[in-house]
């Protein structure tokens, strides 16, 4: 039966802790202000006509090393690191990937590529049981969503180069339209000393079942 309002999101959020270890969210944390920084440091050196483009590729790539090793030092069994293509993960239910969002234009930043279209379609019972509250609906006990872990590029340093301001998790709609959650992964962190926070889980289910690795698309745009 589907949760009341405002009950929905708590439960959600332990539902978050119990497969989404501490350690590797405050390692996704490190691994996108650290990319971040990197790539605008690699970039000095170009032209300032190509500085914009190459700050955004050496974020990217840096980014996905660091994510990459996060996923793997967790059990993850991360898809291959191949140039632009989504790397994900998948620790207990959810798949776990991450995605670059200039400014706050969230929506439209998800929507681009069919791999992010794709995950989020396993948001479905998650939205079902925690967020849409149709007591008159039928729901599952969800066995599978994707959280996003967010860099919100929303800032310029000294240079003038775009610059990483915060690090999201975020849940998409099925539809992608919305966001089932999101939050801060700084104030995330807090939930795992709350009294009745769950434990984790210890095993992980079948890695990817229906997502194979050829399927992983561009993540291009997104960096």
């Amino acid at each position: 039966m589907p949760f009341a309002p405002g009950q929905g999101i708590k439960e959600l959020e332990k539902l978050i802790v119990q497969h989404i270890p501490r350690d590797f969210l405050m390692a996704c944390e490190d691994a996108c202000f650290n990319g971040d920084e990197k790539g605008r440091m690699q970039a000095t050196s170009f032209a300032a006509g190509h500085r914009p483009s190459a700050v955004g590729q050496n974020r990217h790539f840096f980014t996905n090393e660091a994510f990459f090793e996060a996923l793997l030092a967790h059990g993850a069994n991360p898809t291959p690191l191949r140039g632009t293509q989504v790397v994900i993960g998948q620790l207990g239910i959810f798949n776990v990937a991450r995605v670059s969002v200039a400014g706050h234009k969230w929506a439209s930043a998800f929507r681009r590529g069919s791999t992010r279209k794709l995950l989020s379609q396993f948001n479905v019972d998650i939205e079902q049981l925690y967020v849409q509250s149709d007591f008159f609906a039928a729901t599952n006990e969800p066995v599978r969503g994707t959280i996003f872990i967010v860099g919100v590029v929303d800032g310029l340093d000294e240079a003038g180069n775009a610059q990483l301001t915060e690090v999201s998790l975020a849940l998409p709609a099925p539809h992608m339209k919305s966001f089932l959650y999101t939050c801060k992964v700084s104030d995330f962190l807090s939930l795992y000393d709350q009294p009745d926070s769950v434990g984790q889980v210890d095993e992980a289910i079948p890695k990817l079942k229906n997502l194979s690795k050829k399927q992983t698309g561009n993540d291009q745009g997104n960096n």
